[in-house]
């Protein structure tokens, strides 16, 4: 194996060493055979064009093509030419699976399955990496520039989720780039010929450097003391995708990524291509309303955030609410949290681990413990249900109120101040100000409810949601808090699960794209009471609430109203079951945000889509030379074709497969005794051979082939079995004597081409020479007289 190929083989297990962090990341390991697919793909792409002697520019394009064909035959979704060869489709295919991926990057905690968007991320961007990585080793010889493309794969995985990785994964990438440079570093010395040790005495190439101990204990001791270091150093939680999505979402309190950053999952999980089923409910209550989990009561300019939770109080202090109470029996199927999910006002609960209430906002927060470790839990608590007449009548938050500032505080927004001005232009009351303005954002006054918008939360987007109209419950909810705050109404918005499917009787499944978001409005004496502004026909498990529309002056006393009555004119309105629960749209009609995520997604990608098929074609590649070279040799010992010529080519071939020297000058009978000398046990074979070839050569009659055939197998047999191992792979994977027939043939063709050029460039010359002149023109002569 000369130098680039052994450097391309160092650089792509260098850089499959650095890939063992994503083991903490994936489930399973079905990740790993497309990784080390495209990285072997990608490596031997280069190496090709390395040896047809092509420059950089085209070993990198080769590389680049080669990474193409394999995203197009693994997550073309079928849309590529004969699999492989990609399409307009199959770039539009190509940046759904990509957001997809970050979606369920913000969403999913690890490990996750390597399916759809993730996984074409991945390869995506280790292709990527394994392309710049062969380029700086191999193309470049610039190995300490490796060391980046190795902390890139070291630092994605470790920072997406540094909880699912541990120090211990640091060692192999730390080994690998020493491996990197040790290797450029034996090259580049070998490469002056043979060396000498401190005493003198000479040495082979491969003989151990005198410096090598000191550089393997260096080496050593610098991994045992960064290892230290990250031990020892506090290290930041939080993984660098949540920081990013922090900045994105707005700020508020840092989540991991299995945690509920209130505005990332909700998001994350109306868009995510599956639904996922999250928890499951056993209550005794007909109708159950919306789980709360997170309360945002925070407002600057960036929109809602939950605030620290301070001043949390023992699970004891849970008050009897006094009213109906039910009971919540909850399985946990994928749920990970630092909160509870809980109905209305909780009585009582029992769960396992730490857990606290935040008496501002009835929130149930972890004290070091979390959902992901609980598997079940038991609520008792009532749904309180204020008459829109008491709200009605009921005064808002009382100015004095030492919460009145963190609940009304809001950015000043000239422009959406002067949208509330006209929305609640009459209101007088609180009620009447939450209803215009809850009929300002109604289907009626041209409000749609769609997936296809960006989050919402600052001031921009707010302003743009209200001149689209466009939006779903994040939108909805975040404006109609902060225009009520600009109202001077006490409003907050809350964060958690819609009432989801019922199952069977009592049961129901809340999944992944049933996170929903509302509004709390505090009222004197009721409290804080919800009001859901997006259009039930959005909401999977949409619940509606009676009390939000305004009192009938003429309603009969002894008609008792229906749980989730609604006036016509109510722009939530949503047909509902005898027990409250939204029934599916009717055929033809919108089906909210199930069927719109239903419509763009396709089943998940499985790690091994049949597109993969098209490249096993491909995997034959590194053995294309020894079945060139396995097909020449049948062809040659057939016993139509044999002759002593052909034999003699033969044996000529293995011996410069082998390594075994023979010069071109030799006669073939000192040829022959090289060829003993290489392969004693074979001498008799070598010696047939010679004088076989000396006949023909030098005899009128020739010679018999007979035996030639056994011959040539015997010294076959012979040089593999004293060849050491790498002479073997070489000899069998990259034969010498296939190499040495191709430069022959591109130096021929070269000549050909060189010699066919300057004929022409001759023809062109001559066509174009203007014949000379005489200038005697009529004379006969040049001398005497005329």
């Amino acid at each position: 194996m000369n130098g680039q190929r052994h450097a391309t083989v160092v650089a792509a297990a260098t850089l499959a060493l650095t890939l063992t962090p994503l083991i903490g990341i994936f489930e399973g390991l079905g990740w790993a055979f497309p990784v080390m697919l495209t990285i072997a793909m990608i490596a031997t792409a280069g190496s090709l064009m390395r040896a047809a002697g092509r420059g950089q520019g085209l070993q990198t394009l080769a590389m680049a093509v080669t990474l193409v064909v394999i995203l197009t035959a693994g997550f073309g979704g079928g849309t590529g030419l004969l699999f492989v060869v990609p399409m307009p489709a199959t770039f539009e295919h190509w940046a759904s699976l990509a957001q997809d991926g970050v979606g369920a990057i913000i969403v999913n905690a690890p490990p996750v399955e390597a399916t759809g968007g993730i996984m074409f991320l991945t390869v995506l961007g280790v292709g990527v990496v394994a392309i710049l990585h062969d380029m700086f080793v191999v193309g470049l010889r610039t190995p300490a520039l490796a060391g980046l493309t190795l902390l890139t794969m070291y630092l994605v995985p470790v920072s997406v989720a540094p909880d699912a990785t541990a120090w211990f994964w640091f060692i192999l990438p730390a080994v690998a780039y020493l491996w990197i440079l040790g290797d450029d570093n034996l090259r580049r010395v070998s490469a002056f010929g043979h060396r000498f040790t401190g005493a003198g005495q000479l040495v082979g190439r491969s003989f151990p450097s005198p410096m090598a101990r000191t550089a393997r204990w260096s080496a050593t001791g610098f991994v045992a003391v960064t290892l230290l270091a990250l031990t020892l150093v506090p290290a930041n939680t939080s993984g660098l995708i949540d920081n990013v999505a922090e900045g994105i979402q707005g700020g508020g309190e840092s989540y991991g990524l299995g945690d509920v950053n209130p505005w990332a999952q909700l998001s994350g999980s109306l868009t995510r291509p599956e639904e996922v089923d999250v928890l499951r409910v056993t209550t005794d209550d007909p109708n159950p309303r919306y789980l709360k989990m997170h309360v945002l009561d925070e407002l600057t300019s960036d929109g809602f955030g939950p605030n620290d939770y301070d001043g949390t109080q023992d699970l004891d202090s849970l008050d009897d609410p006094g009213d109906e109470v039910y009971t919540a029996e909850i399985e946990n199927l994928q749920l990970e949290a630092p909160v509870v999910p809980v109905y209305g006002a909780p009585a009582d609960l029992d769960i396992d681990g730490d857990w606290r209430i935040d008496p501002d906002t009835g929130v149930i927060v972890g004290d070091r413990s979390d959902m992901g470790d609980v598997e079940e839990y038991t609520l008792r608590y009532a749904e309180p249900a204020p008459d829109a007449e008491t709200l009605a009548s009921a005064a808002g938050m009382d100015p004095g109120d030492e919460r009145w500032d963190a609940n009304t505080a809001r950015p000043d927004v000239p422009e959406l101040s002067e949208i509330v001005a006209d929305a609640t232009a009459g209101a007088d009351t609180v009620h009447e100000k939450v209803l215009a303005i809850t009929q300002f954002l109604s289907v009626s006054n041209g409000f749609t409810y769609s997936l296809e918008t960006s989050d919402a939360g600052n001031d921009e987007a707010i302003l743009d949601f209200l001149e689209t109209k466009r939006g779903y419950c994040q939108q909805y909810a975040a404006s109609m808090a902060w225009m009520l705050r600009e109202a001077d109404v006490a409003a907050r918005v809350v964060v958690g699960l819609s009432q989801g499917s019922r199952v069977d009787g009592n049961e129901w499944v809340l999944t992944s794209h049933d996170y929903h978001a509302w509004v709390e409005v505090y009222y004197d004496g009721p409290g804080w009471v919800t009001f859901d502004p997006t259009p039930a026909s959005g909401v999977p498990g949409s619940v509606t609430f009676p009390w939000a529309r305004e009192p009938a002056e003429e309603e009969d006393p002894g008609e008792e109203p229906s749980g989730n009555d609604i006036t016509p004119e109510e722009p939530t309105a949503a047909p509902t079951d005898e027990n409250g629960q939204t029934l599916p749209p009717e055929e033809g009609a919108s089906g909210g945000p199930s069927e719109e995520a239903a419509d763009g997604a396709a089943e998940p990608l499985l790690p091994f889509h049949p597109g993969w098929l098209a490249l096993l074609p491909l995997l034959a590649v590194p053995f294309a030379p020894a079945l060139w070279r396995g097909g020449l040799r049948r062809r040659r010992l057939r016993p139509g074709t044999l002759t002593a010529q052909t034999a003699w080519d033969e044996a000529m071939d293995l011996a410069q497969d082998y390594g075994v020297s023979i010069p071109d000058s030799y006669t073939p009978r000192q040829a022959a005794g090289v060829l003993a000398a290489a392969a004693p046990d074979a001498r008799e074979a070598a010696a047939a051979l010679g004088s076989a070839m000396a006949l023909h050569r030098y005899s009128p009659r020739g010679a018999d082939p007979a035996g030639l055939a056994d011959a040539l197998r015997d010294l076959y047999a012979e040089l593999d079995k004293n060849a050491e191992p790498r002479a073997k792979y070489r000899a069998m994977f990259w034969p010498a004597s296939l190499i040495a027939k191709a430069s022959a043939g591109r130096a021929e063709q070269s000549a050909r081409l060189s010699r066919r050029s300057a004929r022409t460039t001759d023809r062109v010359r001559s066509a174009l020479r203007r014949p000379r002149r005489s200038n005697n023109r009529d004379r006969h002569g040049v001398g005497g007289r005329a």
